[in-house]
């Protein structure tokens, strides 16, 4: 394994922690909350390729590309379902999460 992959993980792990305590802190509110689904999947504002999920999505799909280009289609096409999955199954359900979160009514 690159030395450089056990760095990327660990700042991924860094930047979800960072998203985790910004969720969860004793004084997050809604707001607070729907910021961090938008991070990690927003279809607004061309953002969702900028989104965790998108980027991860994007990720995922060039993996597929190159071992379908030097290994297996096959394989590759169980690797682009996968990518399928993260931005449209996951992203789809948190982007319904975060507008249903966000229009509910504020509290006096």
């Amino acid at each position: 394994m690159s030395t450089d992959l056990p760095t990327a993980v660990a700042a991924i792990r860094l930047g979800v922690q960072t998203l985790r305590d910004h969720a969860l802190a004793d004084t997050a509110d809604r707001q607070d909350l729907a910021e961090v689904l938008a991070a990690l999947y927003d279809d607004h504002h061309e953002r969702r390729d900028d989104s965790v999920l998108g980027l991860l999505s994007a990720l995922i799909t060039d993996l597929g590309i190159r071992i379908g280009d030097q290994i297996d289609e096959d394989i590759a096409e169980t690797v682009d379902e996968a990518a399928g999955y993260v931005q449209d199954a996951a992203g789809g359900r948190l982007e319904r999460a975060r507008a249903l979160l966000t229009a509910l009514p504020t509290e006096d």
